[in-house]
């Protein structure tokens, strides 16, 4: 009788350890969740502040650049009132965005609705707008990129484009057979080719 006693009161203090160690787990476990929770709920409210963050530049950056190619447009092809505009879209769960201009009150695509030398225009100052945001390369190189302008915009756009450049603190290399853009340069060369390509200075100071 003693010894069954004292197997049933060893059982009951195993079992009783037992339950003591699953009660400590399930506390330190608790612990656990409810500090992944707070974790969780840490990391949403940091990536909320950061989504905004990022929206909001996006947003000055969209608002500088759409701001910039309207003022591209409008000192260049200025019997018009013209409006570049940046829309975003989200397809897929990715960010897009779509390029308009906007003339008295129609939105268009700048590359079917107003004509080349608007698009080529625009196309001009994203180009260098991304080269001065992300840091690259000094140096633009056109091979007669600015064709499609109309003749009678061609020297407010070579104006345009050499403000553009010193403010912007960048070179543009230009092929071109137009003079208003040679006359707006500060150095030009003419290129001549015989028996090999030839170039003589012919605007700006000798180094």
């Amino acid at each position: 009788m003693s010894s069954a006693l004292d197997a049933v009161n060893a059982n009951f203090l195993r079992a009783s350890t037992a339950r003591q160690m699953l009660e400590r787990n399930r506390q330190q476990l608790s612990t656990e969740i409810d500090a992944d929770k707070l974790k969780q709920d840490q990391y949403a409210k940091c990536l909320e502040i950061f989504k905004s963050w990022l929206e909001s530049s996006i947003e000055s950056n969209i608002n500088s650049i759409s701001d910039l190619a309207t003022e591209g447009l409008r000192n260049i092809l200025n019997d018009q009132e013209m409006v570049f505009r940046i829309k975003q879209e989200h397809r897929n769960n990715k960010l897009w965005m779509k390029f308009m201009i906007e003339s008295d009150g129609v939105e268009g695509d700048p590359l079917t609705s107003y004509g080349g030398g608007a698009a080529m225009i625009c196309s001009l100052v994203l180009r260098i707008s991304m080269m001065k945001r992300l840091g690259l390369c000094d140096l633009l190189l056109l091979d007669e990129t600015m064709v499609a302008v109309s003749n009678a915009y061609v020297g407010n756009t070579a104006e345009f484009m050499r403000t553009l450049a010193e403010k912007a603190g960048i070179h543009i290399l230009m092929v071109t057979h137009n003079q208003e853009f040679v006359d707006n340069s500060h150095v030009a060369y003419e290129g001549s080719k015989t028996d090999h390509l030839k170039l003589r200075r012919i605007k700006g100071a000798t180094p």
